[in-house]
């Protein structure tokens, strides 16, 4: 009977053993300093960095994490709460950024436009952003288009109403930005469709006139 009993304190006593406790104490440090990680990883995200790929991977690190029951559903919750608020913020500094240089570096700024939409939907931020974008385009690329497409055709079917709206267009650019208006990148466009059509005019007029003599 006597060695029973010893036999049970000592099972007992391994059961409390420093050793047990020492692994469960790690553990609790592993979920802790798991969380703290990726709220680290989240706060390492800046105006200059900001990413979908950077976005994409840390949600994924997040989400695997909280599969493995590294930490609860509230704590989930709060680091992809984290992750939005942050990611959603330095993508619309970074895209403001992007409208300052010039010329506009679209490229970049319609990657994180398109990942902003296709993960958030399309609110009125991104919808903003993407008629100042259309507007850009249009007096850059467009409207230099059709001023070609008038001075290519013959003099003979020149059409002085397109002519004058085109004109009226180019000077005012009604519909754009004013920060944009003033880019030297969206001057340039303007005066050099402005020269052309002037130019074309006066070899009209000069046509027109040996014409009537």
């Amino acid at each position: 009977l006597g060695v029973g009993l010893l036999i049970v304190g000592w099972m007992k006593l391994m059961s409390s053993s420093p050793v047990q406790q020492g692994s469960t104490k790690q553990s609790a440090i592993t979920t802790a300093s798991g969380h703290k990680v990726l709220e680290n990883k989240i706060k390492e995200i800046s105006e200059d960095n900001v990413s979908p790929a950077q976005y994409n991977n840390l949600l994924i690190e997040i989400n695997n994490a909280a599969s493995q029951d590294l930490f609860n559903k509230a704590i989930q919750d709060m680091l992809l709460q984290q992750l939005n608020d942050r990611y959603t913020q330095l993508s619309m500094n970074r895209i403001n950024k992007l409208f300052r240089s010039d010329p506009v570096k679209q490229a970049d700024l319609n990657i994180l436009v398109a990942h902003l939409e296709s993960t958030f939907g399309p609110t009125a931020e991104v919808a903003a952003i993407k008629n100042k974008v259309k507007a850009l385009n249009h007096y850059t690329e467009a409207l230099p288009q059709r001023v070609n497409s008038l001075i290519n055709q013959g003099f003979a079917e020149f059409d002085e109403g397109q002519y004058r709206a085109l004109m009226n267009e180019l000077e005012r650019m009604p519909n754009l930005d004013a920060n944009l208006k003033r880019k030297k990148s969206v001057l340039a466009v303007r005066n050099a469709g402005i020269s052309k059509l002037q130019q074309f005019h006066r070899n009209y007029e000069n046509w027109n006139l040996n014409m009537n003599l």
